[in-house]
């Protein structure tokens, strides 16, 4: 092995432990919560559709104020007390969509998708003349149209990223927050507290009253269950973050039991 061939590795392996300890050190400080985590917000416009850019063009930082009303009213007994907990900064509208989520969780598919989103969200960052974020959350918007399946929503750990499909309608903007706020838990290291294959909250860590009597129905929704149980095999969506809640569980996946440590 020459000098050269030695150095570049060398290099590579610099900017790769670099890389590594700034993601550590960036998880490390938003499960500590001792200061707001700053959110970029991109809407995407994901359809040709004018209302659908009418709609985009009037989001801004305050049309996710809801999130944070949410989290500190349900935060707010593990001593929380940073305010606001998210600082949300809204990137202008754009059109180019990112890689599309596979439709098969293969781990190859996943591990290649993951590669092409971080290298698009990378390349999202450029010209917006905007903070670094510490989390970054791409809203895809769409109109109705007949069509109210929108597909997947993820949040991701590792990229720390997330891709929220929403309607672009604002009656709908409340049920837009709640799939928004549960992927972005995800980015912050939450679970999924529900049936893949149905979508029905388990029991107990999905719902958020576990130990109601009489179980059903439940009157909120665990913010990581999805869905307000209505019986054990029916659930409904809540209408919005008033009717969600943040169960133990999900509580102490995101840090907030580390506040009551200190």
């Amino acid at each position: 092995m020459n000098v050269f061939k030695l150095m570049r590795i060398v290099v590579l392996l610099s900017i790769l432990f670099v890389i590594l300890a700034g993601t550590w050190m960036t998880e490390k400080r938003m499960a500590s919560w001792e200061r707001p985590i700053l959110v970029t917000v991109y809407p995407v416009i994901a359809d040709d559709e004018p209302a659908t850019q009418r709609f985009v063009n009037s989001i801004d930082e305050s049309s996710f104020d809801a999130i944070n009303d949410f989290f500190e009213r349900e935060a707010r007994p593990y001593g929380f007390d940073v305010t606001p907990a998210f600082r949300f900064q809204v990137a202008a509208p754009r059109r180019e969509l990112p890689p599309e989520i596979p439709g098969q969780f293969d781990t190859f598919d996943i591990g290649l998708w993951s590669l092409k989103m971080r290298w698009w969200s990378w390349r999202q960052t450029f010209g917006d003349n905007l903070v670094n974020p510490d989390i970054q959350m791409f809203v895809l918007y769409h109109s109705l149209n007949g069509n109210n399946e929108l597909g997947i929503s993820v949040g991701m750990r590792k990229g720390r990223y997330g891709i929220v499909k929403s309607y672009a309608r604002r009656g709908l903007q409340a049920s837009n927050l709640v799939v928004l706020t549960h992927e972005l838990f995800h980015v912050l290291g939450a679970s999924d507290k529900y049936v893949l294959s149905s979508g029905q909250p388990i029991h107990p860590d999905g719902y958020a009253e576990p130990d109601r009597v009489p179980l059903f129905p439940q009157r909120y929704a665990e913010i990581m269950g999805g869905q307000v149980p209505l019986g054990p095999d029916s659930a409904a969506m809540p209408k919005g973050l008033g009717q969600c809640r943040i169960g133990k569980t999900t509580a102490a996946e995101i840090g907030l039991f580390n506040l009551l440590e200190h």
